[in-house]
Formats: structure tokens, C-alpha cells, sequence
């Protein structure tokens, strides 16, 4: 994926998130618990309002955003890639969401790394970071729903 321009990298993150939410709102069908439901309808949510706020993102909201500094479970680097299946279990939904949490990171990552343009680069800086979190929080809820149960 090339980068060329600002509305590439807000296309590119706009059907990102579309995919995301389709992904969770799946998830919180599949999911067994009262609380996992409530937590992928939360990540569906706020897919949906990345989406919106991706589509409305200019360079100033970028230069306002405060990257995080969070700690890494790495639970997603040990996981192999799957494709996406409409039957999948609720513990693939999970290894699959972390997979696709952490490509999107590495890509607007390595994206960064690639472009001299200070503005494009603090713009994908924020994408990796939000998808970071996202990671983050999947990869928390694998380790205490299933790990645990193994």
C-alpha cells in the first residue's frame, strides 16, 4: 500500500475501520459472555466513530493527538495469520482481530518511516498508535478469557 497523499491514508483508514466494525459487531454475536458482548459492542462503537472522525481528520486534529506510551503484551507477534471465516469461533475472532490490529500498526508505521513530509508522517504516527490500542485491548481480553480457560 502506497501512500501518496492525505486522502489516501484517510481512504485507507476509513475502510479499515469499516472492516473493524464489521469484525466486532460479528464478534459481539458470537460472544458467550454478558460482559465480551458488551466490550466488542464498545470496540464496534468506537470503530464506528473512528471511521467518522478518520473521515473528518485534517492535519491540526493530528498535531493535537498525544500518542500514549502503553505497555505490549505481544500476544498478537506469536499468533499466525488466519483468514477471515463467517464461521469462526469466538477465540479466532479474537487471534484474528489482534492480527489484524497489529498489521495495521506496522503498516502506518513503516508508512511513517518511509515519507520526509513532517505532517504525513505525525498523521500515520496516530494511525499506528489508535491501532496500537486497539491491539492492546483485544490482546487483554485473550489473555483473560482464553488463555486462562487453556
Amino acid at each position: 500500500m502506497e501512500f501518496k497523499t492525505l486522502d489516501d491514508i484517510i481512504k485507507f483508514a476509513v475502510e479499515r475501520e469499516e472492516n473493524a466494525y464489521q469484525l466486532y459487531k460479528t464478534a459481539a454475536q458470537k460472544a458467550t459472555s454478558i460482559s465480551a458482548r458488551k466490550m466488542f459492542e464498545e470496540m464496534a462503537n468506537e470503530e464506528a466513530g473512528h471511521k467518522t472522525a478518520f473521515e473528518r481528520l485534517d492535519i491540526e486534529g493530528a498535531e493535537k493527538y498525544s500518542l500514549a506510551d502503553r505497555p505490549d503484551m505481544k500476544i498478537a507477534e506469536y499468533m499466525v495469520e488466519m483468514p477471515f471465516r463467517d464461521d469462526m469461533s469466538y477465540p479466532e475472532i479474537l487471534r484474528y482481530a489482534m492480527k489484524t490490529e497489529e498489521n495495521a500498526y506496522k503498516l502506518y508505521t513503516a508508512a511513517a518511516e518511509l515519507t520526509d513530509d513532517p505532517k504525513f508522517k505525525r498523521m500515520l504516527l496516530v494511525l499506528a498508535d489508535i491501532e496500537k490500542g486497539h491491539k492492546q485491548k483485544i490482546e487483554a481480553v485473550y489473555d483473560e478469557r482464553v488463555l486462562t480457560e487453556m
